[in-house]
Protein backbone atom coordinates (compact mmCIF):
# COMPACT_ATOMS: atom_id res chain seq x y z
CA UNK A 1 0.00 0.00 0.00
CA UNK A 2 1.68 3.44 -0.71
CA UNK A 3 2.47 5.73 1.63
CA UNK A 4 1.54 9.54 1.29
CA UNK A 5 2.46 11.96 3.90
CA UNK A 6 2.38 15.49 4.12
CA UNK A 7 6.03 16.96 3.78
CA UNK A 8 7.86 17.73 6.66
CA UNK A 9 9.45 20.70 7.68
CA UNK A 10 12.88 20.02 5.87
CA UNK A 11 11.16 18.85 2.63
CA UNK A 12 8.65 21.55 2.27
CA UNK A 13 12.13 24.11 2.48
CA UNK A 14 12.97 21.92 -0.10
CA UNK A 15 10.40 22.03 -1.99
CA UNK A 16 9.71 26.18 -1.69
CA UNK A 17 13.92 26.64 -2.78
CA UNK A 18 12.85 24.33 -5.74
CA UNK A 19 9.71 26.61 -6.45
CA UNK A 20 11.98 30.00 -5.86
CA UNK A 21 14.83 28.71 -8.19
CA UNK A 22 11.47 28.15 -10.88
CA UNK A 23 10.12 31.33 -10.55
CA UNK A 24 13.54 32.86 -11.46
CA UNK A 25 13.43 30.40 -14.99
CA UNK A 26 9.77 30.76 -15.34
CA UNK A 27 7.92 33.94 -13.43
CA UNK A 28 5.07 33.50 -15.09
CA UNK A 29 4.20 30.55 -13.64
CA UNK A 30 3.69 31.60 -10.42
CA UNK A 31 0.17 31.09 -9.89
CA UNK A 32 0.34 27.45 -11.44
CA UNK A 33 4.00 26.91 -8.75
CA UNK A 34 2.06 28.36 -6.05
CA UNK A 35 -1.85 26.37 -6.40
CA UNK A 36 0.20 22.81 -6.20
CA UNK A 37 -0.38 20.55 -3.17
CA UNK A 38 2.63 19.19 -2.20
CA UNK A 39 2.36 15.35 -1.04
CA UNK A 40 5.40 13.18 0.23
CA UNK A 41 5.73 9.62 -1.83
CA UNK A 42 8.00 6.92 -2.46
CA UNK A 43 5.90 5.67 -5.01
CA UNK A 44 6.93 7.98 -7.70
CA UNK A 45 10.64 8.35 -9.61
CA UNK A 46 10.64 11.84 -8.78
CA UNK A 47 7.50 13.76 -9.57
CA UNK A 48 4.01 13.41 -10.31
CA UNK A 49 0.85 15.63 -10.49
CA UNK A 50 -3.12 14.49 -10.66
CA UNK A 51 -5.80 16.03 -12.01
CA UNK A 52 -6.43 18.10 -9.12
CA UNK A 53 -3.37 19.85 -8.61
CA UNK A 54 -1.71 17.57 -6.01
CA UNK A 55 1.97 17.01 -6.63
CA UNK A 56 3.19 13.97 -5.75
CA UNK A 57 7.56 14.03 -4.95
CA UNK A 58 9.99 11.67 -4.20
CA UNK A 59 12.27 14.03 -1.77
CA UNK A 60 14.62 11.34 -1.27
CA UNK A 61 15.51 11.03 -5.06
CA UNK A 62 14.85 14.80 -5.90
CA UNK A 63 17.19 15.90 -3.47
CA UNK A 64 19.98 13.96 -4.47
CA UNK A 65 19.70 15.04 -8.24
CA UNK A 66 20.13 19.01 -6.96
CA UNK A 67 17.98 22.35 -6.80
CA UNK A 68 17.83 22.97 -10.56
CA UNK A 69 16.51 19.47 -11.50
CA UNK A 70 13.90 20.16 -8.39
CA UNK A 71 12.86 23.54 -10.02
CA UNK A 72 12.86 22.12 -13.65
CA UNK A 73 10.81 19.03 -13.02
CA UNK A 74 7.89 21.37 -10.81
CA UNK A 75 7.95 23.44 -14.17
CA UNK A 76 7.35 20.32 -15.68
CA UNK A 77 4.51 19.39 -14.14
CA UNK A 78 2.78 23.20 -14.10
CA UNK A 79 3.08 22.83 -17.93
CA UNK A 80 1.31 19.30 -18.22
CA UNK A 81 -1.06 21.18 -15.65
CA UNK A 82 -1.28 24.55 -18.33
CA UNK A 83 -1.47 22.80 -21.27
CA UNK A 84 -4.64 20.72 -19.90
CA UNK A 85 -2.60 17.38 -21.05
CA UNK A 86 -5.53 15.44 -18.68
CA UNK A 87 -8.47 17.11 -20.66
CA UNK A 88 -6.52 16.35 -24.27
CA UNK A 89 -6.11 12.95 -23.87
CA UNK A 90 -9.76 12.49 -23.02
CA UNK A 91 -10.70 14.42 -26.11
CA UNK A 92 -8.17 12.86 -28.79
CA UNK A 93 -9.55 9.65 -27.21
CA UNK A 94 -6.75 8.03 -25.43
CA UNK A 95 -7.31 4.63 -24.40
CA UNK A 96 -6.07 3.22 -20.87
CA UNK A 97 -3.45 0.85 -22.75
CA UNK A 98 -1.97 3.99 -24.26
CA UNK A 99 -1.73 6.34 -20.96
CA UNK A 100 2.10 5.99 -20.71
CA UNK A 101 2.34 6.14 -24.42
CA UNK A 102 0.24 9.50 -24.19
CA UNK A 103 2.25 10.93 -21.36
CA UNK A 104 5.54 10.47 -23.50
CA UNK A 105 4.20 12.74 -25.92
CA UNK A 106 2.81 15.04 -23.68
CA UNK A 107 6.01 15.36 -22.41
CA UNK A 108 7.70 15.96 -25.68
CA UNK A 109 5.31 18.49 -26.67
CA UNK A 110 6.53 20.28 -23.48
CA UNK A 111 10.05 19.63 -22.82
CA UNK A 112 11.16 21.48 -26.12
CA UNK A 113 9.88 24.93 -24.54
CA UNK A 114 10.71 24.24 -21.28
CA UNK A 115 14.77 23.65 -22.54
CA UNK A 116 13.94 26.97 -24.74
CA UNK A 117 13.39 28.83 -21.38
CA UNK A 118 16.72 27.87 -20.16
CA UNK A 119 15.96 24.68 -18.56
CA UNK A 120 19.50 22.81 -18.47
CA UNK A 121 18.68 20.24 -16.65
CA UNK A 122 16.01 18.58 -18.51
CA UNK A 123 17.82 19.22 -21.73
CA UNK A 124 20.17 16.56 -20.87
CA UNK A 125 18.20 14.21 -19.67
CA UNK A 126 14.89 15.06 -20.69
CA UNK A 127 12.62 13.27 -23.45
CA UNK A 128 12.28 15.20 -26.60
CA UNK A 129 10.81 14.63 -30.48
CA UNK A 130 14.39 13.33 -32.26
CA UNK A 131 14.57 10.12 -30.28
CA UNK A 132 11.85 9.44 -32.55
CA UNK A 133 12.73 10.83 -35.24
CA UNK A 134 10.32 14.02 -35.26
CA UNK A 135 10.67 17.83 -35.12
CA UNK A 136 9.99 19.66 -32.07
CA UNK A 137 7.54 22.42 -31.58
CA UNK A 138 4.76 19.82 -32.47
CA UNK A 139 1.38 19.11 -30.45
CA UNK A 140 1.01 15.87 -28.42
CA UNK A 141 -0.83 14.29 -30.84
CA UNK A 142 1.53 14.44 -33.47
CA UNK A 143 3.97 12.79 -31.36
CA UNK A 144 1.13 10.48 -30.14
CA UNK A 145 0.43 9.63 -33.76
CA UNK A 146 4.30 8.82 -34.66
CA UNK A 147 4.55 6.49 -31.39
CA UNK A 148 1.45 4.92 -32.54
CA UNK A 149 3.50 3.92 -36.16
CA UNK A 150 6.71 2.70 -34.10
CA UNK A 151 4.57 0.50 -31.96
CA UNK A 152 2.57 -1.05 -34.66
CA UNK A 153 5.55 -1.37 -36.92
CA UNK A 154 7.78 -2.82 -34.32
CA UNK A 155 8.28 -6.40 -34.56
CA UNK A 156 6.35 -8.01 -31.26
CA UNK A 157 8.69 -9.38 -28.56
CA UNK A 158 9.25 -13.02 -27.51
CA UNK A 159 7.26 -13.84 -24.32
CA UNK A 160 8.82 -14.95 -21.11
CA UNK A 161 10.75 -18.01 -21.47
CA UNK A 162 11.41 -17.82 -25.42
CA UNK A 163 14.49 -15.97 -25.48
CA UNK A 164 15.64 -12.27 -24.52
CA UNK A 165 15.86 -8.74 -27.37
CA UNK A 166 19.74 -9.11 -28.59
CA UNK A 167 22.09 -6.49 -27.92
CA UNK A 168 21.09 -3.69 -30.42
CA UNK A 169 17.71 -4.88 -31.33
CA UNK A 170 15.57 -2.33 -29.39
CA UNK A 171 16.09 1.71 -30.99
CA UNK A 172 18.15 4.25 -29.44
CA UNK A 173 16.39 5.71 -26.91
CA UNK A 174 13.61 3.09 -26.90
CA UNK A 175 12.05 1.08 -23.88
CA UNK A 176 10.74 -2.64 -24.26
CA UNK A 177 7.62 -0.58 -24.56
CA UNK A 178 8.57 1.42 -27.29
CA UNK A 179 8.94 4.49 -25.09
CA UNK A 180 11.62 6.51 -24.61
CA UNK A 181 13.58 6.37 -21.94
CA UNK A 182 16.25 8.03 -19.64
CA UNK A 183 20.27 7.21 -20.35
CA UNK A 184 20.25 4.42 -18.16
CA UNK A 185 17.90 2.37 -20.48
CA UNK A 186 15.01 2.31 -18.08
CA UNK A 187 11.62 2.79 -19.06
CA UNK A 188 10.53 6.65 -17.70
CA UNK A 189 7.57 6.44 -15.23
CA UNK A 190 4.35 8.72 -15.63
CA UNK A 191 3.62 11.87 -14.66
CA UNK A 192 0.48 10.90 -13.38
CA UNK A 193 -3.38 11.69 -14.14
CA UNK A 194 -2.43 15.05 -14.56
CA UNK A 195 -0.84 15.28 -17.46
CA UNK A 196 -3.16 12.39 -18.88
CA UNK A 197 -1.04 9.10 -18.07
CA UNK A 198 -1.75 6.58 -16.00
CA UNK A 199 -3.46 7.26 -12.64
CA UNK A 200 -0.71 6.19 -10.38
CA UNK A 201 -1.86 3.81 -7.15
CA UNK A 202 -0.50 6.74 -5.08
CA UNK A 203 -2.68 9.22 -6.08
CA UNK A 204 -5.07 10.48 -3.77
CA UNK A 205 -8.31 9.96 -5.60
CA UNK A 206 -11.57 11.72 -3.64
CA UNK A 207 -9.49 11.70 -0.70
CA UNK A 208 -7.60 14.63 1.01
CA UNK A 209 -5.67 13.18 3.67
CA UNK A 210 -7.81 14.72 6.69
CA UNK A 211 -7.97 18.03 4.74
CA UNK A 212 -4.23 18.66 3.96
CA UNK A 213 -4.57 18.10 0.13
CA UNK A 214 -7.55 18.64 -1.02
CA UNK A 215 -8.02 18.74 -4.85
CA UNK A 216 -8.62 22.00 -6.84
CA UNK A 217 -12.20 22.03 -7.74
CA UNK A 218 -12.39 22.89 -11.99
CA UNK A 219 -13.20 26.54 -10.92
CA UNK A 220 -9.87 26.55 -9.34
CA UNK A 221 -8.31 25.47 -12.08
CA UNK A 222 -9.65 27.36 -14.49
CA UNK A 223 -8.54 30.42 -12.46
CA UNK A 224 -5.47 29.39 -12.07
CA UNK A 225 -4.87 29.17 -15.60
CA UNK A 226 -6.27 32.72 -16.79
CA UNK A 227 -3.87 33.86 -13.88
CA UNK A 228 -0.64 32.22 -15.52
CA UNK A 229 -2.23 33.32 -18.92
CA UNK A 230 -2.50 36.99 -17.78
CA UNK A 231 1.22 36.70 -16.29
CA UNK A 232 2.10 35.56 -19.50
CA UNK A 233 0.87 38.41 -21.35
CA UNK A 234 2.36 41.03 -18.74
CA UNK A 235 5.67 39.53 -19.38
CA UNK A 236 5.17 39.17 -22.71
CA UNK A 237 4.79 43.31 -22.87
CA UNK A 238 7.32 43.90 -20.79
CA UNK A 239 10.24 42.00 -22.05
CA UNK A 240 9.25 40.97 -26.04
CA UNK A 241 6.88 38.26 -27.30
CA UNK A 242 10.02 36.03 -28.19
CA UNK A 243 10.53 36.11 -24.00
CA UNK A 244 8.43 32.95 -23.74
CA UNK A 245 8.25 29.88 -25.70
CA UNK A 246 5.82 29.48 -28.56
CA UNK A 247 3.92 26.67 -27.28
CA UNK A 248 3.23 28.30 -23.71
CA UNK A 249 2.05 31.58 -25.63
CA UNK A 250 0.08 29.55 -27.89
CA UNK A 251 -1.81 28.08 -24.92
CA UNK A 252 -2.12 31.56 -23.49
CA UNK A 253 -3.54 32.72 -26.55
CA UNK A 254 -6.26 30.04 -26.11
CA UNK A 255 -7.23 30.86 -22.88
CA UNK A 256 -7.74 34.22 -23.10
CA UNK A 257 -9.20 34.35 -27.43
CA UNK A 258 -11.82 36.61 -26.85
CA UNK A 259 -15.29 35.25 -28.01
CA UNK A 260 -19.00 36.13 -27.73
CA UNK A 261 -20.27 33.23 -25.84
CA UNK A 262 -18.29 30.73 -23.35
CA UNK A 263 -18.99 27.51 -25.53
CA UNK A 264 -17.40 28.85 -28.59
CA UNK A 265 -14.28 29.38 -27.29
CA UNK A 266 -14.32 25.99 -25.64
CA UNK A 267 -15.69 23.96 -28.76
CA UNK A 268 -13.38 25.73 -31.25
CA UNK A 269 -10.75 24.44 -28.26
CA UNK A 270 -11.87 20.82 -28.43
CA UNK A 271 -12.25 20.30 -32.17
CA UNK A 272 -8.68 22.11 -32.68
CA UNK A 273 -7.34 20.01 -29.86
CA UNK A 274 -8.71 16.76 -31.53
CA UNK A 275 -7.59 17.04 -34.41
CA UNK A 276 -3.97 17.75 -33.23
CA UNK A 277 -3.46 20.77 -35.35
CA UNK A 278 -3.88 24.74 -34.03
CA UNK A 279 -4.97 26.92 -36.81
CA UNK A 280 -1.99 28.86 -38.65
CA UNK A 281 0.41 25.62 -38.25
CA UNK A 282 2.16 24.01 -41.19
CA UNK A 283 4.16 20.59 -41.19
CA UNK A 284 6.61 20.02 -43.80
CA UNK A 285 6.76 17.24 -46.90
CA UNK A 286 9.24 16.06 -49.25
CA UNK A 287 6.46 14.70 -51.17
CA UNK A 288 6.14 18.39 -52.31
CA UNK A 289 8.61 20.97 -53.40
CA UNK A 290 9.37 23.82 -51.57
CA UNK A 291 8.57 26.16 -54.53
CA UNK A 292 11.09 29.40 -53.37
CA UNK A 293 13.98 26.98 -53.68
CA UNK A 294 13.78 24.82 -56.19
CA UNK A 295 17.15 25.94 -57.69
CA UNK A 296 19.46 26.72 -54.79
CA UNK A 297 22.57 24.94 -55.35
CA UNK A 298 25.87 24.01 -52.99
CA UNK A 299 28.97 25.61 -54.64
CA UNK A 300 32.85 24.59 -53.45
CA UNK A 301 35.43 27.15 -52.34
CA UNK A 302 36.30 27.84 -56.28
CA UNK A 303 32.94 28.09 -57.00
CA UNK A 304 32.39 24.60 -58.29
CA UNK A 305 28.69 23.26 -58.45
CA UNK A 306 29.12 19.76 -55.79
CA UNK A 307 25.16 19.48 -55.32
CA UNK A 308 21.30 20.89 -55.18
CA UNK A 309 18.97 21.40 -51.99
CA UNK A 310 16.09 19.76 -51.99
CA UNK A 311 14.45 21.66 -49.39
CA UNK A 312 10.75 20.43 -48.07
CA UNK A 313 7.43 21.86 -48.72
CA UNK A 314 4.56 23.01 -46.72
CA UNK A 315 1.54 21.48 -46.43
CA UNK A 316 -1.69 22.80 -43.89
CA UNK A 317 -3.32 19.84 -42.02
CA UNK A 318 -7.05 20.35 -42.04
CA UNK A 319 -9.49 19.36 -39.46
CA UNK A 320 -12.48 17.12 -40.39
CA UNK A 321 -15.85 17.57 -38.41
CA UNK A 322 -19.38 15.74 -38.78
CA UNK A 323 -21.87 17.49 -37.18
CA UNK A 324 -25.10 15.52 -36.34
CA UNK A 325 -27.93 17.31 -35.56
CA UNK A 326 -31.09 16.14 -33.13
CA UNK A 327 -33.66 16.36 -34.69
CA UNK A 328 -36.04 14.05 -33.01
CA UNK A 329 -39.69 15.42 -31.87
CA UNK A 330 -38.30 16.63 -28.31
CA UNK A 331 -36.34 19.35 -30.18
CA UNK A 332 -38.49 22.19 -31.28
CA UNK A 333 -37.76 24.70 -34.75
CA UNK A 334 -36.06 27.25 -31.68
CA UNK A 335 -33.46 24.83 -30.41
CA UNK A 336 -33.13 23.04 -34.02
CA UNK A 337 -32.47 26.72 -35.32
CA UNK A 338 -29.74 27.43 -32.67
CA UNK A 339 -27.90 24.28 -33.75
CA UNK A 340 -28.06 25.39 -36.88
CA UNK A 341 -26.18 28.31 -35.71
CA UNK A 342 -23.70 26.05 -34.31
CA UNK A 343 -22.20 24.97 -37.85
CA UNK A 344 -21.77 28.10 -38.99
CA UNK A 345 -19.92 28.84 -36.38
CA UNK A 346 -17.37 26.04 -36.54
CA UNK A 347 -17.21 26.49 -40.01
CA UNK A 348 -16.40 30.25 -39.72
CA UNK A 349 -13.95 29.40 -36.58
CA UNK A 350 -12.10 26.90 -38.34
CA UNK A 351 -12.18 28.00 -41.72
CA UNK A 352 -13.35 24.46 -43.40
CA UNK A 353 -16.72 23.39 -45.30
CA UNK A 354 -17.38 20.64 -47.92
CA UNK A 355 -15.85 17.22 -47.31
CA UNK A 356 -14.50 18.71 -44.46
CA UNK A 357 -17.66 19.78 -42.44
CA UNK A 358 -20.22 17.32 -43.22
CA UNK A 359 -23.67 18.03 -41.33
CA UNK A 360 -26.02 14.91 -40.91
CA UNK A 361 -29.78 14.52 -39.04
CA UNK A 362 -30.41 11.75 -36.53
CA UNK A 363 -33.39 11.06 -34.64
CA UNK A 364 -33.30 7.50 -34.24
CA UNK A 365 -31.08 6.66 -37.35
CA UNK A 366 -29.00 8.73 -39.34
CA UNK A 367 -30.82 10.67 -42.11
CA UNK A 368 -29.44 12.65 -44.97
CA UNK A 369 -25.78 13.80 -44.98
CA UNK A 370 -24.70 17.30 -46.40
CA UNK A 371 -21.46 18.66 -47.10
CA UNK A 372 -21.43 22.27 -45.84
CA UNK A 373 -21.69 24.87 -48.37
CA UNK A 374 -23.60 27.65 -46.59
CA UNK A 375 -26.86 28.14 -44.42
CA UNK A 376 -28.63 27.23 -47.83
CA UNK A 377 -27.23 23.68 -47.67
CA UNK A 378 -28.35 22.95 -44.52
CA UNK A 379 -31.63 24.82 -43.92
CA UNK A 380 -33.55 21.66 -45.37
CA UNK A 381 -34.63 19.20 -41.62
CA UNK A 382 -35.43 15.75 -41.99
CA UNK A 383 -36.46 13.07 -39.04
CA UNK A 384 -38.74 14.37 -36.63
CA UNK A 385 -39.09 11.13 -34.86
CA UNK A 386 -37.38 9.18 -31.17
CA UNK A 387 -34.48 9.53 -30.07
CA UNK A 388 -30.78 7.63 -30.41
CA UNK A 389 -27.76 9.80 -30.36
CA UNK A 390 -25.64 6.90 -30.40
CA UNK A 391 -26.41 6.05 -33.48
CA UNK A 392 -24.67 9.29 -34.64
CA UNK A 393 -21.81 7.70 -33.35
CA UNK A 394 -22.17 3.87 -34.81
CA UNK A 395 -22.46 5.94 -38.04
CA UNK A 396 -19.47 8.16 -37.55
CA UNK A 397 -17.35 5.10 -36.53
CA UNK A 398 -17.89 3.10 -39.49
CA UNK A 399 -17.28 5.70 -42.21
CA UNK A 400 -14.64 5.15 -44.46
CA UNK A 401 -13.03 8.08 -44.13
CA UNK A 402 -13.72 9.09 -40.25
CA UNK A 403 -13.99 12.31 -39.28
CA UNK A 404 -11.28 14.24 -36.81
CA UNK A 405 -14.31 14.90 -34.33
CA UNK A 406 -17.83 13.94 -34.27
CA UNK A 407 -20.28 17.05 -32.70
CA UNK A 408 -23.54 16.01 -31.70
CA UNK A 409 -26.07 19.06 -30.84
CA UNK A 410 -28.97 17.49 -28.86
CA UNK A 411 -31.51 18.48 -26.14
CA UNK A 412 -29.75 15.63 -24.15
CA UNK A 413 -32.87 13.62 -23.81
CA UNK A 414 -31.09 10.37 -24.84
CA UNK A 415 -28.89 7.74 -23.79
CA UNK A 416 -25.49 6.60 -25.09
CA UNK A 417 -23.55 3.81 -25.62
CA UNK A 418 -20.93 2.55 -22.39
CA UNK A 419 -17.93 2.23 -24.37
CA UNK A 420 -16.06 5.07 -25.42
CA UNK A 421 -15.50 5.86 -29.25
CA UNK A 422 -12.35 5.92 -31.76
CA UNK A 423 -13.22 9.42 -32.44
CA UNK A 424 -13.20 12.00 -30.38
CA UNK A 425 -16.67 12.89 -29.26
CA UNK A 426 -18.48 16.56 -28.04
CA UNK A 427 -21.95 16.99 -26.95
CA UNK A 428 -23.52 20.43 -28.33
CA UNK A 429 -26.50 20.37 -25.01
CA UNK A 430 -29.09 23.07 -26.41
CA UNK A 431 -31.37 24.63 -24.33
CA UNK A 432 -30.66 21.84 -21.81
CA UNK A 433 -34.09 21.12 -19.81
CA UNK A 434 -33.05 19.08 -16.73
CA UNK A 435 -29.76 18.13 -14.87
CA UNK A 436 -30.70 14.46 -15.04
CA UNK A 437 -29.47 14.58 -19.20
CA UNK A 438 -26.36 16.33 -18.55
CA UNK A 439 -24.94 14.01 -16.25
CA UNK A 440 -26.40 11.11 -18.25
CA UNK A 441 -23.26 12.09 -20.95
CA UNK A 442 -21.06 9.52 -20.52
CA UNK A 443 -17.66 11.04 -19.19
CA UNK A 444 -15.70 10.24 -22.54
CA UNK A 445 -17.58 12.57 -24.22
CA UNK A 446 -16.91 16.74 -23.51
CA UNK A 447 -20.32 18.65 -22.95
CA UNK A 448 -20.38 22.00 -24.15
CA UNK A 449 -24.02 24.15 -23.16
CA UNK A 450 -25.61 26.04 -25.72
CA UNK A 451 -28.01 28.44 -24.32
CA UNK A 452 -30.51 30.87 -25.65
CA UNK A 453 -29.78 34.67 -25.39
CA UNK A 454 -34.08 35.08 -25.11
Amino acid sequence: MSTLTTPTKSQMLLFQAWRATALQIMPYMASTLFALRPVATTEVDTFAVDDGMRLYINFDKCAEMGPQFGAEGLLHECSHLLAEHSMLAEVAGVTDEERKMWNIAGDMAINDDLRDAGCSALAAHGVFAAQIGQPDYQTPMTYMEALRRKMAAKPKQPQSGQGKPGKGQQGQGQGQQGQPTDQSGAPMKGCGSGAGSDKGGFELGNDDMQGKAPAASGAEKQMVRISTAASVRQHQEQHGIGSVPGGIAQIVDEILAPSVTPWERVLASYIRRAVAHKLGQHDTTYARRHRRRMNETLRNKQGGIVGRVIAPGYIKPVPSVHFYRDTSGSVNDHDLALATNEVLAIAKKLGIRGDDLVVSDIDTEVHQSKKFAGLDSITEIQGRGGTEMGEAIVHATNLKKKPSVIVIATDGETYWPTERPSVPVVVLLVNLRSEHWKENVPSWAHVVEVKSND
